[in-house]
């Protein structure tokens, strides 16, 4: 799917030009001369993923970001990965409706729901399975890991697990892969293809109304472990977290449309009773200029052009209140706040640039016209010639 002329583009899964494993390379060379002979080699190699502990550097992004606090209630946690195949790297079972199956997933888990974290050694793993807990671990499996690199270890209780895990059928709608257009990034990042995957969490973050709730975004291998897996003398679960990330949610209020406007309504007189602000003009002077919020309607007259200024600037959203004397500064605040949120965005800031530099273009050569007489068809030939150093004028 295409958006914005190629500048971006969504695809369901993107499936590796080879798959994780170890593969056999022969080589053979057939000589006719001076006698016919046959030389041929074999050699051994292994494609593995890192698939027990993944870098910073191959996270581009995630969301929430690490540590913030707020009200993440309605938040779906995602992150984005710089290799575009990473999800599906590996084949852990048969595709469904055509469709590879991700053998990751990303999981949101609470602290209030019984999970311990600790840190293990790669080689140690093995020692990790006992009784009483389900630990799928293929050991002797192909890992990019070093015997003495450290492996996140996940355990939860086998309710949290059936709550924080999805269904085998639901990996491939929680994972896709994109390509943005990243010409007008930073230097660090343009330098990359712009293809990236994305793994996209099926909970939403736990939230507790008045206080603060510590959650961690785990990314896991799911090899092993859905659709009825487990057994029933285990009551634990561990699973290897390849990436993790806290965040800490805290429900402020109901955050519906409802809700909101109904607030607007109840605030409305605090509002305006509270609206004077210092209010520095930019000729100098000091002032105190009304304020209100912009979803507020404000029942006075409004003027154009007030102080000359055109109302495509901040200064010409001014309202002037002559009963009192006084300006209204909130939509003129709306005005300059949109405009700097627009800006900030450096391809729309771009394009807007673009754009204005079209119009003053246009502007100054309709002038010229009007000013010489000439069209711009005209002017461009009598300069052809003139370039030329043929013919007269």
């Amino acid at each position: 799917m295409d958006f914005q002329e190629q500048d971006f583009k969504l695809a369901d899964y993107v499936r590796p030009a080879i798959e994780e494993g170890r593969y056999t390379i022969t080589g053979r060379q057939d000589v006719t001369k001076p006698a016919s002979e046959t030389f041929q080699v074999q050699k051994e190699i292994c494609i593995a993923a890192n698939t027990r502990a993944l870098a910073g550097q191959d996270v581009f992004s995630v969301y929430p970001p690490p540590e913030q606090q707020g009200d993440f209630a309605g938040t779906l946690p995602f992150l984005v990965l710089n290799d575009q195949v990473y999800p599906w790297i590996r084949r852990w079972r048969d595709d469904i409706d055509g469709r590879p199956v991700p053998w990751l997933a990303l999981i949101v888990v609470s602290e209030n729901e019984g999970a311990v974290e600790t840190d293990v050694e790669n080689a140690k793993l093995p020692d990790l399975k006992e009784r009483g807990v389900f630990f799928p671990l293929k050991e002797g499996e192909v890992t990019s890991c070093r015997d003495d690199d450290n492996i996140h270890i996940l355990m939860m209780p086998k309710q949290t697990y059936r709550d924080v895990m999805p269904a085998a059928e639901d990996l491939q709608w929680l994972t896709h892969a994109k390509f943005v257009d990243l010409s007008s990034t930073e230097d660090a990042i343009a330098k990359q293809d712009g293809w990236f995957s994305t793994v996209i969490a099926n909970r939403f973050v736990p939230s507790l109304e008045g206080c603060s709730l510590k959650s961690t975004v785990h990314l896991v291998p799911v090899d092993g472990y859905l659709n009825g897996n487990i057994p029933e003398d285990c009551d634990r679960v561990r699973l290897i977290s390849l990436y993790h990330w806290n965040i800490y949610s805290e429900k402020t209020q109901e955050q519906s449309f409802t809700a909101l406007m109904e607030g607007i309504g109840r605030n409305a007189r605090v509002v305006k009773d509270q609206s004077l602000k210092p209010h520095y003009l930019r000729t100098g002077e000091k002032t105190y200029s009304r304020y209100h919020s912009p979803l507020l309607p404000y029942h006075m007259e409004r003027y154009d052009n007030l102080g000359g200024e055109g109302r495509y600037t901040a200064d010409g959203r001014l309202i002037y209140d002559a009963q009192n004397g006084i300006l209204d500064i909130s939509y003129a605040a709306a005005f300059n706040l949109g405009r700097m949120i627009s800006l900030s965005r450096r391809t729309e800031a771009e394009k807007i640039a673009r754009w204005r530099r079209e119009r003053a273009m246009g502007e100054h050569l309709r002038l010229l016209d009007q000013t010489i007489g000439v069209s711009l068809a005209d002017l461009h030939e009598i300069c052809g010639k003139l370039s030329e150093g043929g013919g007269t004028l």
